[in-house]
């Protein structure tokens, strides 16, 4: 009797070590690479759940809960090393509180396509959260062009790079998610994948009022 393996966990790994690198380093010409690889993955992905049945809700959780250590270390460096550097990104009232709004816009309407998942202009919804989704990734590519600190400044900054940096990359890993399930359709997707995008997506949105606080107000 022969076991298959499946290759992407090995694969995944690599593209978001990858993406974290460059997103860390903002080294742009790197981006091609990744969505080319990013599209593969997503293809092998797919197939596999064409195929198997099974459903994972506690990985799922556990997936959650690793990022919530992730990122609750690095605002906590972020707010550890506050008292040595006063002069964060960006203004608090600016490009940041415009994010604010965005996100928590698309998580609303998020919410009102899983309610009216099966309906048949729910589309919509899903549309403008990608909209607001991609709204948000141009505005923090904005934002880090005008950044006038860089990275190895203080350790204060590299905290706040690191922190924002990696909420940036669940960002465009839940636009991904939100464009696929829109492209395949709802009935199509199924009510199990779509519920994870959208508990996917919330989970982004509260995560960036954590940024928020610790990175630009505190």
């Amino acid at each position: 009797m022969v076991s298959l393996v499946s290759f992407l966990p090995v694969f995944n790994a690599s593209l978001v070590g990858i993406l974290l690198v460059s997103l860390f380093l903002w080294e742009a010409s790197l981006f091609p690479v990744i969505v080319l690889l990013l599209g593969i993955s997503l293809l092998f992905f797919w197939f596999d759940l064409q195929n198997v049945s099974l459903h994972y809700e506690s990985a799922f959780w556990l997936f959650i809960l690793s990022e919530v250590m992730i990122f609750g270390s690095l605002l906590t460096c972020c707010f550890w090393f506050d008292t040595c550097n006063f002069i964060s990104l960006s203004s608090p009232l600016e490009i940041p509180f415009l994010g604010c709004f965005l996100l928590l816009g698309s998580s609303i309407t998020v919410t009102g396509f899983h309610h009216v998942l099966f309906w048949r202009y729910s589309y919509i919804l899903l549309s403008l959260t990608i909209f607001l989704g991609v709204c948000f990734v141009g505005l923090q590519l904005y934002e880090m062009n005008e950044v006038f600190v860089n990275l190895v400044d203080t350790s204060f900054h590299a905290s706040s790079f690191c922190t924002v940096g990696l909420h940036f990359s669940h960002v465009l890993v839940g636009v991904v998610g939100l464009v696929t399930i829109l492209f395949l359709g709802s009935c199509k997707a199924g009510w199990y994948r779509c519920t994870l995008v959208t508990w996917y997506w919330h989970f982004v949105d509260y995560v960036w009022l954590f940024v928020y606080t610790f990175v630009y107000v505190c």
